[in-house]
């Protein structure tokens, strides 16, 4: 007998909010994000296309903060816009980058060590992130549908006992 115990995972709109959220509170920085993940193909396609989407959403210049990784296996997305002003004779270019690590062939204990050595964190679900999270301090963005309603966690679970109150849930 299969039991349907409603596990949630986070979906594709929840990385594009987070990395939205991300890039307008660190607007004068330069952001890398590393990924460490065991859905690897699935988060190459969606959360790449999640900092696309929110560079196409900001009207603003990113560049900043820095994080260990391997630029070597990096997508390195990269936009720029043009504005010239017509009161004066000046032109300004605004670059929008971020970077985008995708970490591979490494063991769990030395992602974490990699994630907990970041400024901020964007999680999932799952205790893994949460200490990868909480390790790294900084500005943690989680899921914040995690349970899902009715599920057999649920009524286990208090919400401000598990994610600390200077955390933000998206």
């Amino acid at each position: 007998m299969v039991t349907d115990h409603k596990y949630t995972v986070a979906d594709a709109g929840y990385f594009r909010r987070a990395v939205h959220y991300m890039m307008r509170n660190f607007s004068n920085n330069q952001l890398v994000f590393i990924v460490c993940t065991d859905e690897l193909q699935w988060s190459k396609q969606h959360f790449t296309n999640a900092v696309t989407h929110a560079m196409d959403q900001l009207t603003i210049g990113i560049h900043g903060n820095s994080a260990i990784g391997n630029h070597d296996d990096s997508d390195v997305i990269n936009t720029t816009t043009t504005t010239t002003t017509t009161t004066t004779t000046t032109t300004s270019t605004t670059t929008k980058r971020a970077i985008v690590v995708f970490s591979e062939g490494r063991r769990a204990e030395q992602d974490l060590a990699i994630l907990s050595s970041c400024n901020h964190s964007i999680i999932s679900v799952g205790t893994y992130g949460w200490w990868a999270g909480y390790l790294a301090r900084g500005i943690t963005v989680y899921y914040r549908n995690y349970p899902r309603k009715g599920a057999e966690l649920m009524p286990l679970f208090s919400r401000d006992d598990y994610f600390p109150p200077e955390w933000v849930g998206l």
